[in-house]
């Protein structure tokens, strides 16, 4: 934990702002990227803009209504991030979505091309928005006398970095949510099979990695944010399917088509 990052004179670099700026660069590189080579660039990088502005708001609001103990009534805390650093993923994805929709809907673009391009820009996002909260404090995970716990500045002990094993997690998922798009560019794979594999993993770690966190809210043994993942799970579980038994229908034709191609070599 870290949350002053470095000092220029006597202007503080906070860690949970500089890596969101971070996110913001990088993930707006690989945007502009794809764009490029599409000659869309203007449609591409203002929605991009537009959406993860809108994501931020929305991650913001709902991260501060599930931590409301922590900021009450005091409004510059809701605005002040290098001093009580947090995003609400759901929030963001949700806030992000609704928008995108409504503002390619308005302009007429392909909802379903940039919801994967979005999607792969997001996970990227996450690597360095995740290690920004872990510097910065947001929060933290258990109590453990495990290798990997660290030190909490004001706390006694050592705890699980849950922030760390998200980081890493998006780390890997966006390595692979790349190929795929790749894949998705060159027709091979089905639109939205990124963004619905993102939701997937998304709702899938935040679920497992909250047995790592203490939680103020719970039912039936569950947290808020767990109960949050298993309706996105509910929600994207059937449109993956539909894709993936797209994909592995197109992978048992174009076997059944190479068969009959050696067949017919051999009698040749």
């Amino acid at each position: 934990m870290q949350p002053i990052l470095f000092t220029i004179g006597k202007f503080n670099v906070y860690a949970f702002g500089f890596f969101l700026a971070v996110s913001f660069v990088f993930s707006t590189f690989v945007v502009w990227k794809y764009a490029k080579e599409e000659f869309k660039e203007e449609e591409y990088l203002d929605t991009y803009l537009y959406t993860a502005i809108a994501g931020l708001i929305s991650a913001r609001l709902v991260y501060i209504l599930l931590h409301f103990s922590e900021f009450g009534a005091n409004i510059l805390r809701y605005i002040l991030v290098r001093e009580t650093p947090g995003l609400s993923l759901f929030g963001g994805m949700i806030g992000a979505f609704i928008y995108l929709w409504w503002y390619t809907k308005v302009k007429k673009y392909n909802f379903r091309k940039l919801l994967d391009l979005f999607a792969v820009t997001i996970s990227i996002a996450m690597v360095f928005i995740k290690i920004g909260e872990q510097l910065g404090g947001a929060s933290f995970g258990k109590e453990t006398n495990s290798f990997l716990g660290v030190k909490i500045v004001g706390q006694i002990g050592r705890f699980h970095p849950v922030e760390l094993y998200e980081a890493f997690l998006y780390l890997i998922l966006s390595v692979a949510l790349i190929i795929l798009y790749n894949r998705t560019l060159k027709k091979s794979l089905p639109e939205n099979t990124v963004a619905c594999l993102f939701i997937l993993v998304s709702a899938l770690s935040i679920f497992a990695l909250e047995f790592f966190k203490t939680s103020t809210v719970y039912w039936y043994g569950l947290s808020a944010k767990q109960i949050g993942s298993l309706l996105m799970l509910v929600i994207v579980l059937k449109p993956f399917i539909s894709r993936l038994s797209i994909i592995v229908k197109s992978y048992k034709e174009e076997k059944e088509r190479r068969n009959k191609d050696d067949i017919s070599h051999e009698h040749t």
